[in-house]
């Protein structure tokens, strides 16, 4: 996938059009997974959406889905990289598009991230997110370390990706954060993201009685839930399809979102978790023209990189 930029924005996308774009994409990898037996699971805001909703939250913007580690090893493997017209782009790509999980990408609309007084920097086409569910300890102590030694390894490669930042004043913390950046560059990426992935795969999906996404900090602990009552598939309707669910969404959805997940937000807190600006992109013959700059100063690190994002799900 190329790169780009604000020379590749046209119009501005509703939307309406932004969630049928994404629509789309859960549909191919819907059907993709049903040709090739693949087990995934409507996630997240999604799951939420479909049972509360029976679709998109209205004010949401973005796809997610869960899926066990093997089956996201097969669906890279059977699909090539390519899912219908749309891109499969695995766990540490590149720097730009880096993501310790999978993520389907369309290039009909594109999107910037919103911030203060204009948007960011960087230009991405939208994408669904495939999180893979990794084997977990059996008591809750057992999986908080093992959530803190994957945190630890993804700081290091933070670190190495120059991204782990101090911002404070505290001439300690900002001599070993330097000492740090510098010493886990010189190691790179590569090795520290394999170490991380090393750790989340020392306990099998298919070995545990304990499941769990570990590969996001959006969501962190409470992903952790028994597998017999998560597992089986069900299904479930999103705007007007019959999509994939976990048997066990209610227990799910409870330790994400709470017992009162099926009460809406109030007015004040309906808002997109990534705050998107969409766009349709100009066609290959036409020629660009920039639409705009980024906002001075900003700072603007990759939408890819869950690591970055704060614990603030918003469904």
């Amino acid at each position: 996938m190329r790169d780009y930029s604000y020379s590749d924005l046209k119009d501005l996308a509703s939307d309406s059009d932004h969630k049928a774009a994404m629509l789309e994409l859960l549909l191919e990898f819907d059907k993709f997974c049903q040709e090739h037996d693949l087990t995934y699971y409507l996630s997240g805001g999604t799951l939420l959406g479909a049972v509360r909703h029976k679709g998109f939250i209205p004010w949401d913007d973005d796809v997610d889905v869960n899926m066990p580690r093997s089956d996201c090893e097969k669906l890279m493997e059977l699909s090539g990289g390519r899912i219908g017209d749309f891109e499969l782009m695995p766990p540490n790509t590149s720097q730009r598009y880096f993501a310790y999980h999978w993520k389907l990408y369309s290039e009909r609309i594109l999107v910037a991230k919103r911030t203060k007084g204009g948007i960011g920097g960087k230009v991405y086409p939208i994408f669904l997110d495939i999180f893979p569910i990794e084997g977990l300890p059996d008591t809750p102590e057992g999986n908080r370390e093992h959530y803190d030694e994957i945190k630890r390894r993804k700081d290091r490669v933070r670190h190495a990706r120059n991204v782990r930042k101090y911002r404070g004043r505290n001439p300690y913390r900002i001599l070993r954060n330097r000492l740090a950046t510098r010493v886990y560059r010189q190691i790179g990426v590569g090795p520290l993201f394999d170490r991380v992935i090393e750790h989340a795969k020392s306990l099998s999906f298919e070995d545990s009685d304990y499941v769990g996404v570990m590969m996001t900090n959006v969501h962190t602990t409470e992903e952790r839930v028994v597998k017999a009552e998560y597992a089986p598939v069900v299904k479930l309707e999103f705007e007007g399809h019959l999509l994939s669910a976990p048997a066990g969404y209610d227990t799910y959805l409870r330790q994400l979102y709470g017992a009162d997940y099926m009460e809406w937000l109030p007015v004040h807190k309906r808002v997109p978790r990534h705050d998107f600006v969409t766009f349709f992109p100009f066609a290959p013959n036409e020629r660009p023209v920039l639409t705009g700059q980024p906002e001075a100063g900003a700072e603007d690190e990759s939408l890819a990189d869950d690591d970055e994002m704060q614990d603030d799900e918003l469904a």
